[in-house]
């Protein structure tokens, strides 16, 4: 198990202390429950809690899961709390739909118990201090999906991504405050990745937002070279989920509002058009085809999405991704 004491007393600010839960006490459960699970006693806002972790790796169902913790809940007259090592963000999800307290190592506390509910918590101090700029964002996914930055020098980005030098430079300051790169030599500096691009992408995950700023309709048509397709067509694309009759377009918020001065678009509603365009942070990344966003974006866009086979199809297509 990890470290759960001293996690909850760096992430709550409340000492927390566990012994195992007394013979006497375990000797009260039906003995699938006591041979199930390790136990342990604690105390979490002056209040008595157990916490439980499973000893198979295999979860049981939610409607189980709620089932056997009400049981401890009753017999041993405290709070149960459920340990987990790491598991997919959909089944999470169904845990939280059935109200099950849980603790997700370094990553997500949940206790509606306790009105507590933190998500992608990491130890370093920088994870509590909000998301990467976007220009910061766009040059992480660049690098993870389109082309290797590792090595490279402030003003050869200024070629390769859609940003000037200044704005470069304080994205590559973003990303080295949250430890997701560092930067070598003095004069002209080199922007430095690590080696393990999964790793990268873990790391940064607390850090990452959606990139859609805004959704809105329009009746005409945008250049084909400023738009990618997105949404729920995109997730159908890398993945085995349906489509929608409606496709989606993704287009930098800049470049809307340019066309929009222009004249090439003379109207948009909130509410209803021809088309939908989500106004991206950032421009849109091309991936592997000219023609649909990236998925990294993409799992961005969709990863609080409460619909448990759009959860699943998205862990499958991070999977799926040649780090």
């Amino acid at each position: 198990m990890f470290n759960i004491a001293e996690y909850l007393t760096e992430t709550l600010g409340e000492p927390v202390h566990l012994i195992p839960e007394p013979e006497e006490e375990v000797r009260k459960l039906p003995f699938y429950l006591s041979n199930s699970y390790n136990l342990w006693k604690g105390d979490l806002f002056h209040k008595p809690v157990i916490f439980i972790e499973n000893k198979e790796k295999e979860l049981l169902t939610p409607d189980q899961l709620k089932k056997q913790i009400d049981n401890f809940s009753e017999i041993l007259g405290a709070p149960v709390i459920l340990l987990l090592g790491g598991i997919e963000s959909y089944k999470r999800n169904r845990l939280i739909q059935k109200r099950i307290n849980f603790i997700m190592a370094n990553r997500q506390i949940y206790l509606p118990d306790f009105l507590i509910d933190l998500k992608d918590y990491l130890k370093h101090e920088s994870a509590r201090k909000g998301h990467l700029t976007p220009p910061a964002q766009f040059l992480l996914l660049y690098h993870l999906q389109k082309e290797s930055l590792d090595r490279t020098t402030y003003r050869q980005l200024t070629t390769k991504v859609p940003y000037e030098y200044l704005t470069v430079s304080r994205a590559v300051e973003n990303l080295v405050r949250f430890g997701l790169c560092n930067t070598e030599g003095a004069k002209e500096k080199l922007l430095r990745f690590g080696d393990n691009r999964h790793e990268i992408w873990e790391n940064a995950l607390p850090f990452l937002s959606s990139p859609v700023k805004k959704t809105i309709y329009i009746n005409e048509n945008i250049p084909s070279y400023l738009v990618k397709l997105t949404g729920i067509n995109a997730l159908a694309h890398y993945t085995n989920i349906g489509g929608a009759p409606l496709d989606q377009f993704a287009i930098s918020e800049r470049n809307f509002h340019k066309l929009h001065r222009q004249g090439l678009i003379s109207m948009y509603s909130e509410y209803d058009g021809r088309h939908e365009v989500q106004l991206w942070k950032y421009n849109p990344i091309c991936e592997d085809t000219d023609e649909f966003v990236d998925r990294l974006s993409l799992y961005l866009i969709f990863r609080y999405e409460q619909n448990e086979r759009i959860q699943i199809e998205l862990e499958n297509m991070i999977k799926k991704i040649l780090w």
